[in-house]
């Protein structure tokens, strides 16, 4: 299973709550450089992460914000069209879920994250469609 390693998760987690870079690293006490470094690693391996599994499965995808962690996809389930919306979870990996059945953990992660601002599956499609 895919996972970031755990230092590069803690600050791509920092950043995707809402920190700024220089206070990240005076928190983790490393340079702003070292900061970012992380965070461009970070989004490249979500990136590939993310066009992976929409390859293995044969999705089309509609959008990946590597900065939050999420993705939008389309793909076929069960002989039908369905949206596929993949999220990497911290300490988890990358998790998909098809149309607009999201367990209650999913809906705390995104208001963790700043996707939106209330646990509300209409909220989270609209916010992860636009």
């Amino acid at each position: 299973m895919f996972r970031l390693p755990e230092a590069m998760e803690r600050v791509w987690l920092m950043k995707a709550r809402g920190m700024r870079e220089v206070d990240i690293a005076r928190e983790l006490g490393v340079s702003r450089q070292a900061v970012n470094k992380a965070l461009k690693d970070a989004r490249v391996k979500l990136f590939e992460a993310f066009f992976g599994l929409a390859e293995v499965f044969s999705w089309e995808i509609a959008r990946v914000n590597a900065e939050k962690g999420f993705m939008v996809a389309r793909g076929r389930c069960a002989g039908k069209n369905v949206r596929v919306y993949a999220f990497y979870l911290p300490g988890k990996g990358v998790r998909a879920f098809f149309g607009e059945d999201f367990p209650d953990y999913i809906l705390k992660h995104a208001v963790e994250l700043g996707i939106v601002d209330e646990p509300e599956p209409k909220k989270l499609i609209n916010a992860l469609e636009s």
